[in-house]
């Protein structure tokens, strides 16, 4: 009997006891546990600047292939290469006592024939009557007038073509021959390229060559360069290359620098889109695979599963999730938890 009152005591007390365990206000352990230091800013609205990165080749947009057009000995060399040449500033001069002599002989055949014409045009009159001009013409030929014409026009462009000359102005590169050298027809001489227009030539995907049209803005970097050039989409080539599957993209330098033909450049091209909520891009952070915003909210912070889009190193595009205005956390989010006490840094 006695046993059994110490039994019923000690349940008794036991039922006392449980009874008086209170469980922990949740609020009280968020406020027991310091909180953690953020800094947030809001989430806006605008139109979000999606980055193309790409490598580019510096070309002029007017570069000229100088050939000779005949063969010949080079007598002198005018330029150099670097040289800024103006259009019709002669480059080189071949030895042309040859085509001088014929150039002459042919001057002289051709004031003879002259002659003969005028006296055989003696007898006839000033008259524009039909048959006045198909005599005129009759004794330009049988004169020998007309063959010394063309002879004359044939032997001064043989002595033209000894003379090579800029045919627009630009800066002289790629110049190889010199005074002695012997040159063919045809064969290179120089290369002309204008430094006032220089454009950017880069190779996109698809999808990302399909987003641009012209005037877009880009900035480029040349290789050993600090600061960036602007320049804007020129041209983009309607086709696919079958090889590489990209699309060729030409762009125009609109700043300036001190840029040479060849140069490889980075390139990023600014394709703006339609207004979207945007936030930075540490204020997104993983968790179980899927994407999560913390926003700032009554000293807690609150966990947002949110669909992203497209992004550009810094910024990024929320597409569900957000809305515009909402104080989104971007430091010490990795360790966060929802309803975490959180204060500003």
């Amino acid at each position: 009997m006695q046993a059994r009152n110490i039994f019923i005591g000690i349940l008794l007390t036991a039922c006392s006891a449980k009874q008086q365990t209170v469980e922990p206000d949740p609020q009280q352990l968020r406020n027991e546990v310091p909180p953690t230091e953020v800094q947030i800013v809001p989430a806006r609205k605008a139109p979000f600047e999606y980055l193309i990165h790409a490598v580019g080749k510096i070309q002029p947009q007017s570069d000229i292939e100088l050939q000779g057009q005949t063969s010949g000995v080079v007598e002198k060399v005018w330029v150099q290469n670097g040289m800024q040449v103006l259009q019709g500033q002669t480059i080189v001069t071949l030895v042309n006592a040859h085509q001088t002599l014929a150039r002459d002989k042919a001057r002289l055949l051709l004031q003879e024939r002259e002659i003969a014409y005028q006296d055989a045009m003696l007898g006839y009159s000033n008259s524009d009557s039909v048959r006045h001009k198909q005599a005129r013409q009759n004794i330009r030929i049988s004169s020998g007038l007309a063959a010394a014409e063309i002879a004359f026009k044939e032997a001064q462009l043989a002595w033209e073509q000894t003379i090579v000359k800029a045919p627009v102005n630009g800066i002289i590169s790629d110049l190889e021959v010199h005074a002695g050298s012997t040159i063919t027809a045809n064969q290179t001489i120089c290369r002309i390229h204008s430094t006032r227009e220089l454009l950017v030539a880069t190779e996109l995907l698809e999808a990302d060559a399909l987003l641009l049209k012209p005037g877009m803005v880009a900035e480029l970097k040349a290789l050993g360069m600090d600061k960036t050039i602007a320049a804007i989409v020129y041209q983009i080539n309607p086709r696919v290359a079958e090889k590489t599957n990209l699309i060729k993209v030409l762009l125009k330098v609109t700043g300036t620098a001190q840029l040479l033909p060849g140069m490889t450049t980075q390139l990023t091209i600014k394709v703006p889109h339609q207004k979207v909520i945007v936030i930075p891009r540490e204020a997104v952070v993983i968790r179980s695979g899927r994407h999560v915003v913390f926003t700032f909210e009554n000293r807690l912070a609150k966990w947002n599963y949110v669909t992203v889009g497209r992004e550009n190193g810094k910024e990024i595009e929320i597409l569900d999730g957000l809305k515009e205005g909402q104080q989104v956390i971007i430091t010490n989010n990795l360790q966060l938890a929802h309803d975490a006490v959180v204060k500003l840094n």
